[in-house]
């Protein structure tokens, strides 16, 4: 009877045994398919996104070509309604099978030009997007201390010495704003863009950001206006009203106009002599094209801000002034003439043979891309993160 009872204990535990064996191994068969398959997703969205970026570059490629045709044709640029708004329907192509492409188009040259506003410009135009007389005034004062040298600051706040008794201490730059973030530093301005609570952008701080291009450029595009700039300028609802009007067809165009200003010959007839159009053209130079690509579950999207006008950029970055080393020869400086650029250097042109240079017809100023991950699928945070270049 011992003997049995003994028996029967030992294959107990044997079965006891067993089955935790085959439960620890369930458990990590679970989490290795579990990590494999973040790993396979990872993977597949990382192919993916290297196939689509292909695509994405090609459509840009196709819309900027036939955005040149259209200006060797029509000699500006106004609108995408001219016909470049579905480059492959112009082109007579289509994306690769599979692949659906789709194009938007806005217009930076339609806004106010930062540094090429006054100051009383910018105090209307800070009053047409919601401020009062009062704070349109603080608001202009802290920026143009910020951007300009021969500025004499109305606010005591707004004075340059108050940077250098910062916890940080600095300088203004005396130059128009290179990124929005630097807006985060300007005394008295960033308390109207930016909510003193949380930081994130306020009301006018987005009107504000809609209204005004950080790029340089002479004139504003009348076909793509934006709205601030119109009351800023003067106005009214029916001044307003008829240029919108004129572009949608909802009143009368002379016979061939087409639904766009062509120049601002086509813009008098409808606000009237003594309206003011100073600082404003009809061409489209300063476009943010962007590409959304999509197959499958994946998505891929090219967002590029591009111009045909060589004088259009950014305010110049401070330089830090670098006293040579002592007995040291300066390099010659040359100007190559394919460029125009100042290279340090023997005089050599940096830019090779003749006939090597791409006539390029258009400047890309910036460059960003972001693929979002399929649908229904959570990733690790960190894997999730995708850089934007």
């Amino acid at each position: 009877m011992k003997a049995n009872a003994y028996n029967s204990s030992r294959r107990g535990s044997v079965i006891v045994v067993v089955l935790v064996t085959l439960m620890l191994a369930a458990l990590m068969l679970v989490k290795f398919m579990e990590g494999s398959s973040v790993e396979l997703t990872l993977a597949t969205r990382q192919a993916d996104r290297d196939r689509l970026r292909t695509d994405a570059y090609s459509a840009l490629e196709t819309a900027l070509a036939v955005m040149a045709e259209v200006k060797s044709i029509d000699k500006e640029l106004n609108t995408p309604a001219q016909g470049w708004a579905d480059p492959y329907a112009y082109a007579g192509e289509t994306p690769r099978e599979g692949v659906q492409v789709e194009f938007s188009y806005k217009d930076e040259s339609g806004k106010a030009s930062l540094p090429k506003m006054k100051f009383e410009e910018l105090v209307e135009l800070a009053q047409s997007l919601g401020l009062g007389e009062s704070d349109a005034k603080r608001f202009a004062d802290g920026l143009f201390v910020w951007m300009h040298e021969n500025h004499t600051p109305q606010e005591i706040e707004a004075e340059a010495g108050n940077y250098e008794r910062a916890s940080l201490p600095h300088v203004p730059p005396k130059r128009s704003l290179r990124s929005w973030d630097e807006l985060r530093a300007v005394l008295l301005a960033r308390d109207f863009v930016y909510d003193p609570a949380d930081g994130t952008l306020s009301a006018f701080g987005r009107a504000f950001q809609d209204a005004v291009s950080l790029y340089d450029f002479k004139a504003s595009n009348v076909n793509a206006l934006a709205p601030g700039l119109g009351v800023a300028r003067g106005w009214d609802s029916t001044q307003i009203n008829a240029v919108s009007s004129y572009q949608t067809g909802k009143t009368g165009r002379p016979p061939g106009a087409p639904p766009w200003f062509r120049s601002m010959e086509d813009v008098t007839p409808i606000l009237g002599a003594n309206a003011d159009m100073a600082g404003l053209d009809a061409n489209a130079k300063l476009i943010r094209v962007r590409v959304t690509v999509r197959e499958g579950a994946g998505t891929f999207r090219l967002e590029a801000l591009v111009t045909d006008d060589d004088a259009i950029a950014l305010p110049k970055a401070a330089e830090a002034a670098t006293p040579p080393a002592p007995g040291a020869i300066p390099k010659p400086v040359t100007k190559t003439p394919e460029t125009g650029i100042a290279r340090p250097g023997t005089g050599k042109s940096a830019a090779g043979k003749r006939g090597e240079k791409l006539n390029y017809p258009f400047h890309i100023l910036e460059v960003s891309e972001t693929s979002g991950p399929p649908p229904d699928v959570t990733l690790p945070e960190e894997a999730a993160a995708e850089p934007t270049l």
